[in-house]
């Protein structure tokens, strides 16, 4: 199935396409150059070979909201769901589905909300997604048309869990006051399978919510972060610092929503991350348990990685074990730059024989990086998932030039699981054309 996607590479757009490509279908990017004035015969000629549209266009909320800002939101939604909306209704194939994103923002900060509650909040960004959806509902009728209401979207990876995070490395967790608001939530694996969960589900019409169904405040939300990461201390920063340096934009975050996923559910939706203890857990890396260092040694092919500066470029690449004594490792590796071979010889180690997942690996004096071995083929030592202590580095080989497109398709599930950005992997080419 071909489905097109504005904003196809923000956060939400690449991980979602990543994902929907992995399910078999094609992807039609449609970036913001699309949709000026003299590229509309473009647009048509996209959208007309497509059979599902996804409106993810729109720039983010999370700064300060000034006149000229606010009319940046406005244009970068409405404006961009009027054209999609327009081209659609003049095709004379028109799509068969058309998913356009708000924002749970819509609702009041007061009661629960499902999906067919029709209360609408005050204020501006209640009025941005009412106005947002009112021009998603002018598509024809022959195309099915649902709106799909967005909490905070949380990956291990980025976004918002990236800035909820970041005071958890002082061993701090912090709360935004005045802490008893609700925090909606979506992980983002669960977004990507909502997604694709509408798109088969062709009962599914109109608004939905995705959100977690476990409600939760910013004061349990903080709470939680604190006894995952054992943080020393649990702070509240008060409301009036926030409006202090994020104006009127602080708003949505000092007020939150009650939102329940009631079509998800009624429509038999399995969440990955029923509440905010799942997610969390899959936000700390954990490695294999078990690994026979003399098996593992070897020569390995790389099938995909992150691009990093000790590799830009290289093809052909391959990583060489040999175990010493002591149960140190010597490492070569090798590739190819523009026909020309090129080798670099470094040591690695197991820190701590209680977790052997976890190796150093150096290439320069006593400079060692992270190498953590997430998945292991532990019956024939076929195929192996290798990242870091952070999202950086992400790594697949193969004790073979190729791998079985099943086996990648399970290593890719979990690394994305970890909150890797799959979409940045680099298949690397093993032949010489």
């Amino acid at each position: 199935m071909k489905i097109a996607i504005s904003g196809a590479s923000g956060f939400i757009g690449k991980r979602l396409s990543a994902f929907l490509e992995l399910q078999g279908h094609q992807i039609v990017p449609l970036g913001r150059a699309m949709f000026r004035d003299n590229m509309s015969d473009q647009l048509i000629a996209r959208l007309s070979q497509c059979e599902v549209v996804i409106n993810l266009a729109g720039a983010t909320i999370n700064r300060r909201w000034t006149t000229e800002y606010k009319k940046e939101l406005y244009n970068s939604r409405i404006n961009v769901t009027r054209r999609l909306v327009q081209t659609i209704n003049s095709l004379e194939q028109k799509p068969q589905l058309f998913i356009s994103a708000s924002a749970v923002g819509y609702y009041p900060t007061e009661g629960c909300h499902d999906d067919y509650s029709q209360e609408r909040g005050e204020g501006f960004l209640s009025d941005l997604c009412c106005r947002w959806e009112a021009e998603a509902a002018k598509v024809h009728t022959d195309t099915r048309l649902v709106i799909t209401r967005f909490g905070v979207v949380l990956s291990p990876d980025g976004g918002a869990f990236k800035e909820l995070s970041r005071s958890l490395k002082l061993k701090m967790a912090v709360a935004i006051g005045p802490g008893n608001q609700y925090f909606p939530w979506i992980d983002i694996r669960d977004l990507n399978k909502a997604m694709l969960h509408v798109i088969k589900t062709t009962s599914i019409i109109g608004i939905i919510n995705f959100v977690a169904p476990h409600q939760i405040t910013q004061t349990e939300l903080r709470d939680r972060m604190a006894w995952r990461y054992s943080s020393w201390f649990k702070l509240t920063v008060p409301s009036a610092v926030i409006r202090f340096f994020m104006g009127e934009a602080s708003n949505f975050l000092t007020t939150g929503q009650c939102v329940i996923p009631a079509t998800l559910e009624e429509t038999g939706f399995e969440f990955s991350a029923n509440d905010i203890d799942e997610f969390l857990a899959d936000t700390t890396k954990w490695t294999v348990r078990k690994i026979d260092l003399s098996r593992y040694m070897g020569k390995w092919y790389e099938i995909a990685r992150f691009e990093n500066r000790f590799e830009r470029n290289l093809t052909r690449v391959t990583a060489e074990y040999t175990l010493l004594s002591g149960n140190k490792i010597r490492v070569v590796n090798s590739g190819y730059l523009n026909g020309e071979l090129n080798v670099s010889e470094g040591k690695a180690y197991v820190p701590d024989p209680d977790t052997p997942g976890k190796l150093k690996v150096a290439f320069f004096l006593w400079f060692y990086s992270d190498y953590y071995i997430l998945e292991l083929d532990e019956v024939n030592y076929n195929y192996v998932l290798i990242g870091s202590s952070n999202n950086n580095y992400l790594w697949i080989l193969s004790r073979t030039p190729q791998l079985p497109d099943d086996v990648k398709k399970m290593l890719l599930y979990k690394a994305e699981r970890r909150g890797y950005d799959i979409s940045r992997l680099l298949w690397v080419k093993q032949s010489e054309e």
